[in-house]
């Protein structure tokens, strides 16, 4: 009896100890992986500011496009307007979300010489069913995949300011996909200390 109870107690211990190192293991997992994950989202930021970095203080490339109401615009040629050049596509519910605060930023500054170009990567029919729907009161263009690899756009929505004298002034990568705050906190201010 002695033999098999102290045989049940040997037993019990060495699986708490088991059971001890797997909890420990598993927590230096969970700590690795949060590491990980910290460092990824580091990383991805500091890829984003160079991008931007990238842009910022120089003159927009001669780009000319084309709205799906036929009217043309020649990016290097637009002095004396300040243009928000926005990258979007269809799927995108951030680049959806920011539409209705660009229709209202487009409204309010438009008399001070705004421009809000929207240049969306989709087909023609998908940008104007977006259009219909959302009604979207700024200048939009379409089927632009190649305007967006040019400007090295690869996160949406994707945000140009660009000045009176045709310099890109800011690059706004990303918003929100539930409200707009991001148009009224980052961009907003931005135009308005341009129109000064």
């Amino acid at each position: 009896m002695v033999g098999f109870r102290a045989r049940v107690l040997i037993f019990i211990v060495c699986c708490s100890f088991i059971g001890c190192k797997s909890s420990s293991t598993s927590n230096n997992k969970r700590t690795n992986n949060t590491t990980k994950v910290a460092k990824g989202e580091r990383e991805f930021q500091e890829y984003l500011d160079r991008k931007k970095n990238k842009y910022v203080g120089t003159k927009i490339p001669e780009i000319v496009l084309k709205t799906l109401k036929g009217k043309t615009y020649n990016l290097s040629k637009m002095e004396g307007k300040i243009v928000l050049l926005n990258f979007w596509f269809a799927a995108c519910k951030p680049c959806i979300t920011e539409i209705s605060s660009f229709n209202e930023l487009q409204e309010k500054y438009k008399s001070k010489n705004l421009v809000i170009l929207s240049v969306g990567t989709d087909k023609k029919e998908v940008a104007q069913n977006i259009v219909d729907q959302k009604k979207m009161r700024y200048a939009v263009v379409a089927d632009r995949k190649d305007i967006a690899e040019r400007m090295d756009v690869s996160t949406y929505p994707t945000s140009f300011l660009i000045d009176q004298k045709g310099i890109i002034q800011q690059v706004f990568i990303g918003a929100s996909d539930f409200d707009a705050t991001h148009t009224y906190t980052e961009i907003k201010p931005h135009i308005e200390a341009l129109l000064k």
